[in-house]
């Protein structure tokens, strides 16, 4: 009878063979599975070769198998995609959300490296953002203000001598305190100060850009004509007077051929956020019935110890708010210039006049008949307000495009807190698709 050593030895040692036999088994098995399915695989390519080759040289139009069918649909719909995503990118671009309050922006050249540069305001502060050719937005530098109350901006080459500068209309209390900056070795430097106009570029049709210029009176907010001026480097000098009726303000007007007879009309934003169309004379040809314009940014018509006088009338308490940019734009189809406007909602239907709360911007373009404006185009709503917008070129678009600066929908109690947004808008994609009064975009 064997002993438990011997038993627990003779366990120990059949174990050990099973192991290996297992071992020696699985190892074999699996290089054999692994070679007989090599062969297959080779033999089904070569099969797949041969009649593809068959197929290219025979040119018939024989039904394919279904697996192959259903990955060849897999990849076109795919690749339709993809390019459905790049056609969507094309159409608008959406820059991140700025941690600023955008409220005015101009496009230019302002480093003269040819390619042009965004520049955006918030109330106190400009920032200056540039353009990569693969569409990535960067903030450059940026200019404190310091105590002054900023309202306006605008990037033009006025001058000969070097590139585009930058002009904002500024107040500090109920004065104004305008002031342009020039780009030199990676800052925005101040080269005029204190300037007693708001300033403001607009096209001329047929001359290009003019800067022009306002001042400001003791008991209304707009005194005296618009004037032509010119920057002499140091300084603005007015060269006489622009040719506009002295009820148009500096802000909120444009210049255009709008009925295509060579004989220029005004389209201006009026008080209550309507649109006129006047002759050069002053006569007025048209009064909208639906609201244009519309910005949040109040004009100071005095310091905070005047407007706390009790003597002051209540006209004088009124609250004058900034007119925003409308622009006349020949988009080169026939003669006549074309009218691009921003119109908002208000959540309080503007019955109040101390607070507005304007939200659903969008930027139309405006045809005039003679008669009335008929909508040919417009972005898509916005869940928010259209501050600014520029038609210019930028660097990774091909040509001319319609940019907007966006204030993204607002807390109204806690209003500095809102974020801004620069949309990039294809024009033809636009006027491809009209008026467009859906769903608010994101």
């Amino acid at each position: 009878m064997n002993s438990p050593a011997c038993l627990r030895t003779t366990v120990r040692f059949h174990a050990l063979v099973m192991g290996l036999a297992i071992l020696f088994l699985s190892s074999g098995a699996g290089s054999l599975c692994i070679a007989e399915q090599e062969n297959v695989d080779r033999t089904i390519q070569s099969r797949i070769h041969s009649k593809r080759v068959s197929d290219a040289s025979h040119s018939t139009d024989s039904v394919e198998n279904p697996a192959k069918r259903l990955l060849l649909a897999q990849r076109s719909r795919s690749n339709e995609g993809n390019k459905g995503d790049k056609r969507t990118e094309d159409q608008v671009w959406r820059s991140d959300e700025l941690e600023i309050l955008g409220i005015g922006m101009g496009v230019g050249d302002v480093d003269g490296d040819g390619v042009n540069e965004i520049v955006v305001i918030d109330p106190a502060t400009v920032y200056l953002y540039r353009m990569s050719p693969d569409r990535k937005l960067s903030l450059v530098t940026e200019y404190s203000a310091s105590s002054l109350e900023l309202k306006s901006v605008d990037v033009a080459k006025i001058r000969k001598q070097g590139p585009a500068r930058i002009y904002v209309s500024a107040q500090n209390r109920g004065s104004v305190n305008s002031f342009v900056l020039e780009y030199r070795n990676g800052a925005l430097v101040p080269v005029i100060s204190d300037n007693p106009y708001f300033l403001r570029v607009i096209d001329y049709p047929t001359h290009g850009q003019f800067l022009l210029g306002q001042k400001k009176g003791l008991k209304r907010m707009y005194d005296g004509p618009v004037y032509r001026l010119t920057d002499k480097g140091d300084d603005l000098e007015s060269m006489g007077r622009f040719g506009v009726p002295l009820k148009i303000p500096v802000f909120g007007f444009a210049i255009g051929d709008f009925q295509g007879n060579r004989q220029p009309l005004i389209a201006v934003y009026d008080r209550d956020e309507h649109l006129r169309i006047y002759e050069p004379s002053g006569k007025r040809l048209y009064l909208s019935q639906d609201y244009y314009g519309g910005s949040d940014v109040v004009m100071r018509a005095a310091g905070p110890e005047m407007r706390s006088d009790p003597m002051r009338g209540d006209s004088e308490k009124e609250k004058e708010y900034f007119r925003p940019r409308i622009m006349a734009k020949n988009f080169g189809t026939d003669a006549l210039y074309e009218i691009l406007a921003i119109t908002h909602s208000s959540k309080t239907r503007r019955l109040l006049t101390q607070t507005k709360m304007l939200e659903d911007g969008q930027v139309f373009c405006l045809k005039w008949n003679g008669d009335t404006i008929v909508e040919a185009w417009s972005t898509p709503r916005i869940q928010g307000m259209v501050t600014d917008f520029a038609i210019n070129t930028l660097p990774g678009f091909s040509g001319e495009r319609l940019i907007t600066l966006e204030r993204r929908k607002t807390d109204w109690f806690s209003f500095l807190k809102s974020r801004s947004q620069i949309r990039v808008y294809d024009l033809h994609y636009l006027q491809s698709e009209g008026v467009q009064k859906g769903a608010k975009e994101d």
